[in-house]
């Protein structure tokens, strides 16, 4: 199983990034923090009639890790009710692969993922959009959503106060390190 976490917090430490520890503790794994990497804006040049100019910043190396992932875990802090910036960025520059790369829906097809938010503004509900915005994300790309943890912290490590989130991680983490030890490779049927 080729797993990716995707950390949207531009704090460190965060409690995005103690979530993604938390669940992924003892499990085979590439992260990426996107605040170590310079990724621009999208221009959107659907309709301006030329090729599409390609940004020269650490997008297309950062898109290809997710391009090979079968699981995927984004971890985010609820910014005005919304993921951060920072992963905003990365997801709205999808538009450009797909724009660019006739094939990279077709590449992207097929994953599963993991929704971690955090937030301390009753996150449980108002986490409710970015777990809906996901949902159309897999609708679109073929992906499945496999489970969310909404968890409580606004200051830097706050999280591990919130023992139900905790709590949850701790489940997932103990099935994914089952996963890993067991099958090394994903398999549909026994994956959640």
């Amino acid at each position: 199983m080729r797993l990716l976490a995707i950390n949207g917090s531009s704090r460190k430490p965060s409690n995005s990034g103690l979530m993604i520890q938390r669940l992924l503790t003892g499990v085979a794994h590439t992260g990426i923090d996107l605040a170590d990497y310079q990724i621009n804006e999208i221009v959107d040049q659907r309709h301006t009639g030329r090729k599409w100019q390609v940004d020269h910043d650490d997008y297309q190396s950062l898109v290809s890790k997710l391009v090979a992932a079968d699981l995927v875990v984004f971890a985010t802090p609820i910014y005005w009710y919304g993921v951060s910036g920072l992963l905003k960025n990365f997801i709205d520059r999808w538009s450009e692969s797909l724009a660019t790369d006739k094939d990279f829906k077709v590449k992207m097809m097929g994953k599963r993922i993991i929704i971690l938010l955090v937030g301390s503004d009753d996150p449980r509900v108002k986490g409710q959009p970015i777990i809906a915005e996901f949902h159309y994300i897999c609708d679109f790309l073929g992906w499945k959503f496999t489970a969310s943890v909404i968890a409580n912290g606004h200051r830097p490590l706050d999280v591990v106060e919130d023992g139900r989130a905790m709590a949850t991680l701790g489940r997932l983490n103990q099935r994914l390190q089952t996963i890993n030890q067991e099958m090394g490779e994903l398999d549909e049927s026994t994956l959640f």
